[in-house]
C-alpha cells in the first residue's frame, strides 16, 4: 500500500513514553529544591545532578580466593568395552520362518492374556523369539520345542523347520 492510498500515513508520530525511573527522580529533585542532597559525606548520590560526587567505595571488600581444598582421587573399576552382540548369519528363507513364528508367539501371548500364569513364561519366549528373528539370539532345537509346547504350535514348527545356530 502506498502513503497515497494510506489514510493514516500522514499522521505525526505519537511522542515517546517518559522513562518512569527519570519522572519519580525529576519529582523528587522538584519537591526537595531547598532541602540537602541525600547524605552528606563523600560519594553522596545527589538524584538532583544525576550522578555520585565521587565514586561510592564500601569501607570493607573481601577479595575471592580459591579454597584451598585437596581432591582425592576417586578409584573406580574399569570399564570393558561391550562387545557387539553376535550375529548369526541366516538366508532370507530363515529370515522370513523366523518372523512369522514372532508374529505367532505375540498372537498366542495376545490371545492368552487372560491367563495370568502362562504370561510368565510367553512373554520372555516371545522376546527370545524377536531376538532369534534379529539374529542376535540362537536358534535351538530346544527352544523350539517350548515353544511348540509352551506359545505357539505353529511358531515352534517354524522354528524346528529354520537352520539352527547351534
Amino acid at each position: 500500500m502506498t502513503d497515497q492510498q494510506n489514510p493514516f500515513g500522514n499522521m505525526p508520530e505519537p511522542p515517546a513514553a517518559p522513562d518512569p525511573a527519570q519522572a519519580f527522580d525529576n519529582a523528587q529533585c522538584q519537591g526537595q529544591a531547598a532541602q540537602q542532597p541525600y547524605g552528606t559525606g563523600q560519594g553522596a548520590y545527589d538524584p538532583c545532578q544525576g550522578q555520585p560526587q565521587q565514586p561510592y567505595q564500601q569501607p570493607y571488600q573481601a577479595t575471592y580466593e580459591q579454597p584451598q581444598v585437596s581432591y582425592q582421587q576417586v578409584y573406580a573399576q574399569p570399564v570393558a568395552a561391550a562387545a557387539p552382540a553376535q550375529l548369526y548369519p541366516m538366508t532370507d528363507t530363515d529370515r522370513n520362518l523366523r518372523l512369522v513364528a514372532f508374529i505367532f508367539c505375540i498372537l498366542s501371548l495376545v490371545g492368552s492374556c487372560w491367563l495370568i500364569i502362562p504370561l510368565a513364561w510367553m512373554i520372555p519366549m516371545s522376546v527370545i523369539s524377536w531376538g532369534i528373528y534379529k539374529g542376535t539370539k540362537a536358534n535351538t532345537v530346544a527352544f523350539g520345542v517350548c515353544t511348540l509346547i509352551f506359545c505357539s504350535l505353529v511358531a515352534g514348527i517354524l522354528l524346528l523347520c529354520s537352520n539352527k545356530d547351534r
